[in-house]
């Protein structure tokens, strides 16, 4: 829009002296005229009229622009020709009319051109170049310095806009790092519940988007606010350069001379330029005045978008569950908006009083263009004076004329008298000449008078246009002034009431936030919960697969010994081909050795007992671990269900922790357990070593008697031992027996427990019976196995005495089985009073088990006492509402009772006063009475329906 030229016309005076293409000869050159708000220059971005008002604003100055008038100017009009937009630079300061690309001629008005978008503080600057002189001599020094005042305040309060705006702008970057945070930290997080939360917090992205684009939306309307105030002050400062041009021109001109109005052409055209001029410049007015509206709805409906957007964020902390710093933040800000919202108000209301101020002047104007009208009156006078003196010089020229051809008539007269007579015709020429050229002269004046008569016709005439077009110009801004008024003082009651709402809304929030922060805390502590256990369910997994790696190892280390064992059979068998002689002597030690054969049969078949126990109590750990984990599922399926039973959670969790602590110390003790046996392995694998060492010694030696008699004593030696070992069995059977025997007092325990359970754990108690049932079947199994071994066992001892050759040989493999016997009855003893531990473990486990299964019997029997007394309180108010009702239905039985008495006792009055009537008073009286009579029981009939309907809706 700035960059096109326009062409202006140039400025004669009445000297001839040519003056500069763009201005005044009397205005010096403005540097803030020219390059006024472009798009370099006027704040970051740029932006301070619509292209509606930039189109009407160059089609209002194509043609002409505003003129500016001295003492010694005369203005001529030029056209010019443009074809198109012209290139041609101008200087600076000077603008170019231009008609688009339209290849017309365009017309243009010379005289210095203000810039088109120069609008007045307020949006109307209407004007002729008479009146905006006689303004620049009469604006006061007061008003500049309450414009310079106004002009500070609002850059301050938009300083003020803008650090607000960065703050805003940073606490909103803030969230945006703690929500991000939290993002990541909820996708790290693997539970399956979430899932539906990250759901939520994608929506809630979006809706932050959302919001930012709102607040960048906030911030273009601040940017384009300071473009407007930029310009405000902008047009101020060209104001007040103009005032200053103008004081200077009215200071160094003449002050007595008034204006010249010759009565010319160029005059004529002047006035009317200008008079096209002014009514261009009041539709540009009226046309920025509607624009200035549309900014104030603009505004109104940007200041309701903050609101929504205010009350989203609120639903957005509500949903959120901030902190209260958060919340807190969120106040101020709304603050800081509510205050922000309240400037751009005070900036409104400052300019409805600049508008008021440039009526004001405007009016002070008109007033002062009311003088020149009493000149121009002073003027016809003299003029109509001049006039008939004209008149009354022609009738006495017209008489004169008379006498002389009377006289010429009259020729009888003497030459004397004729020659005075000629003497006097002469004078009387020289005179009627002298008057001629005066009556020219005064026609001449007449000519020239009547033609600035004419002028001023026309001027007073554009005048009058003028003033009533300024005075219905004012009567519109009177009315959207009272429109502004009107709409401010509801902006004003809206923006309490919001604030009201705000403060409710605040107290909402500060209570919904304490809310959110105890379901929170409450939400983290069952979290942390839940993963101590999954952590502890896990490392118990890690530790049962270690143990049956374990055990695995043990199995292949078994085997490989009986594999030894095997081979060293082999070896006694071709030893016994060897030993025939000495059959007779040592068939006791065979007896001794059958003997200690059976109790190293038994230890074996303990051995496999705790093997097999162990392998039960592994799968049992393992049952109980998928039952643990059944009820973790269970338990993170319930947390959003179940919040209210936040306390019963957290005993139950305590609870399944001491008992996960327990089955930690008991494979603890089987790892100990574990160890100890690879050491005692360890410890026979050497002893086997020095065994087969000692064999070979001893076929090296050819002293057998002597190694038989050694044998003997040591036989005897085992005789005692086996005593000892049959000793230890006796009283592990004892330990069995009393284990048996507790095992079926638990068992009438548990069908107690049973009969008394019949609620959520009875699972629980199943299994246990199931896994007593299991282990008593074990027992009956392995005593079968016993008597199987035993019977074995006798068939051997069958087998023995048919082969006492081979006792010799056998001996030495005997002793060495007696040593590793020896060992696995160390083996054994260790293995029952782990055992022992184990069950005294699982005893201890059972009595936990029983204490929660008490307490959650007695918290049940609490619930079920707390629903009675619920319930008994339930019938009690249900008998007490049925009573009320009761009560209620006897009180409008009484009232309709009451009221039909009411209306039979009326009925029964007005028989009797129709009565008395009859009596007392004539039949017309009573007649009328009879009247009033049948109009009162219409009424009382009515009353009973209304009485009915309000007791059928009652």
């Amino acid at each position: 829009m700035y960059g096109s030229s326009r062409s202006v016309a140039k400025m004669e005076g009445n000297n001839g002296s040519s003056q500069s293409p763009g201005r005044s000869p009397c205005l010096p050159r403005s540097p803030r005229l020219g390059h006024r708000r472009t798009n370099s220059t006027g704040g970051p971005g740029g932006k301070t009229l619509s292209m509606e008002n930039i189109q009407s604003l160059n089609a209002a100055y194509a043609t002409s622009g505003p003129m500016y008038l001295s003492d010694n100017e005369v203005i001529s009009q030029q056209s010019t020709m443009t074809l198109g937009r012209s290139g041609a630079k101008l200087p600076y300061g000077v603008r170019t009319t231009a008609m688009g690309s339209n290849p017309n001629i365009s017309q243009g008005g010379g005289g210095s051109s203000m810039p088109s978008d120069s609008i007045a503080f307020g949006c109307d600057q209407v004007s002729s170049s008479q009146s905006s002189l006689q303004q620049a001599s009469t604006v006061p020094h007061s008003l500049r310095q309450t414009r310079d005042n106004t002009i500070m305040d609002l850059q301050t309060q938009l300083k003020e806009v803008l650090r607000e705006n960065e703050l805003l702008r940073g606490e909103v970057d803030v969230k945006e790092s703690k929500l991000s945070s939290s993002m990541n930290s909820i996708k790290t997080f693997w539970s399956p519940e979430l899932k539906k939360e990250r759901a939520l917090r994608k929506d809630e992205v979006s809706k932050i988007s959302v919001w930012k684009e709102q607040y960048r939306v906030v911030q273009d309307e601040t940017q384009h606010l300071q473009m407007t105030v930029q310009a405000l002050q902008d047009e101020l400062r060209t104001q007040r350069d103009l005032n200053q041009l103008f004081q200077q021109d009215c200071s160094g001109g003449r002050p007595g001379e008034p204006l010249s109005f010759e009565p010319t052409e160029e005059n004529f055209h002047r006035l009317q330029a200008e008079h096209q001029r002014q009514a261009k410049e009041l539709f540009l007015l009226r046309k920025t005045l509607e624009e200035m509206e549309l900014r104030i709805d603009s505004q109104k409906q940007t200041l309701g978008a903050r609101d929504q957007s205010i009350k989203k964020l609120l639903e957005m902390l509500q949903s959120k569950g901030l902190s209260a710093k958060a919340s807190e933040e969120d106040h101020e800000r709304t603050r800081r908006l509510a205050e922000a919202e309240m400037h751009i108000h005070h900036l409104d209301s400052l300019l409805e009083q600049k508008d008021k101020e440039t009526n004001a002047l405007r009016e002070v104007r008109v007033y002062e263009g009311a003088p020149e009208s009493a000149k121009t009156k002073a003027l016809q006078t003299v003029i109509e004076m001049k006039d008939s003196k004209v008149q009354s010089l022609e009738r006495g020229l017209r008489d004169l004329e008379e006498e002389i051809e009377m006289l010429k008539s009259n020729g009888a007269l003497s030459t004397e008298e004729r020659e005075e007579e000629m003497k006097q015709m002469e004078v009387y020429r020289s005179h009627s000449k002298f008057m001629k050229n005066k009556i020219d002269q005064v026609k001449q004046d007449l000519s020239r008078k009547e033609t600035e008569l004419m002028g001023m016709r026309t001027k007073l005439e554009t005048l009058t246009n003028q003033f009533s077009d300024s005075k219905q110009h004012i009567e519109v801004l009177k009315e959207s002034l009272t429109a502004k008024e009107q709409r401010s003082t509801i902006i004003q009651t809206e923006v309490d009431a919001l604030r009201l709402r705000l403060e409710e809304k605040d107290s909402q929030l500060n209570k919904k936030s304490n809310q959110i922060q105890e379901t929170s805390e409450e939400k983290g502590t069952l979290s942390r919960e839940v993963h101590d256990l999954k952590d502890m369910l896990e490392v118990k997994e890690r530790k049962v697969n270690v143990l049956q790696k374990k055990i695995e190892n043990l199995q292949e280390q078994l085997r490989d010994k009986e594999k030894q064992m095997s081979s060293l059979k082999d070896r006694v068998r071709s030893l016994q081909t060897d030993t025939s002689n000495t059959d007779t002597a040592l068939t006791t030690l065979e007896e001794a050795l059958a003997e200690k054969e059976r109790i190293i049969e038994r230890l074996k078949e303990q051995r496999d007992r705790d093997d097999r126990e162990k392998t039960e109590d592994i799968e049992s750990n393992k049952k109980e671990l998928k039952e643990l984990r059944e009820k973790l599922s269970l338990l993170q399926g319930d947390l959003s269900d179940r919040e209210t039973n936040l306390l019963d959670l957290k005993e139950h969790a305590s609870s399944l922790v001491s008992s996960g602590l327990k089955k930690d110390s008991k494979l603890k003790s089987l790892e100990m357990s574990l160890e100890q046996r690879k050491d005692e392995f360890i410890k026979m694998e050497n002893q086997l070593k020095k065994a087969q060492n000692a064999m070979l010694e001893a076929q090296a030696n050819t002293e057998l008697s002597e190694r038989i008699v050694t044998l003997e004593q040591e036989v005897t030696r085992h005789r005692e031992d086996s005593g000892k070992a049959q000793v230890e069995v006796d009283r592990l059977l004892e330990i069995l027996r009393e284990m048996e025997n507790e095992k079926n007092d638990k068992d009438k325990k548990i069908n107690e427990l049973e009969k008394a359970q019949r609620g959520a754990e009875v699972g629980q108690v199943k299994d246990q019976t199931k896994t007593v049932a299991h282990l008593k079947h074990k027992e009956q199994v392995e005593k079968s196995k016993n008597a199987q071994l035993v019977q074995e066992v006798r068939k051997r001892e069958d087998n023995l005495n048919e082969s006492s050759q081979h006792v010799k040989d056998s001996l030495r493999q005997k002793e060495e089985r007696i040593e590793e016997l020896e060992e696995a009855l160390r083996e054994s003893v260790q293995i029952t009073a782990e055992r022992e531990m184990v069950l005294a473990q699982e005893e201890a486990a059972r009595t936990h088990t029983e204490k929660q299964m008490e307490e959650l019997l007695a918290a049940m029997g609490k619930v079920k006492l707390e629903l009675e007394s619920m319930q008994a309180k339930l019938s009690s108010t249900q008998q007490s509402l049925a009573e009320k009702e009761a009560h209620l239905t006897t009180l409008r039985a009484e009232r309709r009772k009451h009221l039909e008495e009411v209306l039979e006792m009326n009925l029964l009055l007005i028989h009797l006063a129709c009565q008395i009537s009859k009596k007392l008073y004539s039949e017309k009286q009573t007649k009328c009475l009879c009247e009033d009579i049948s109009l009162s029981r219409q009424n009382i009939t009515n009353i009973r329906k209304a009485i009915k309907l309000i007791a059928y809706l009652s």
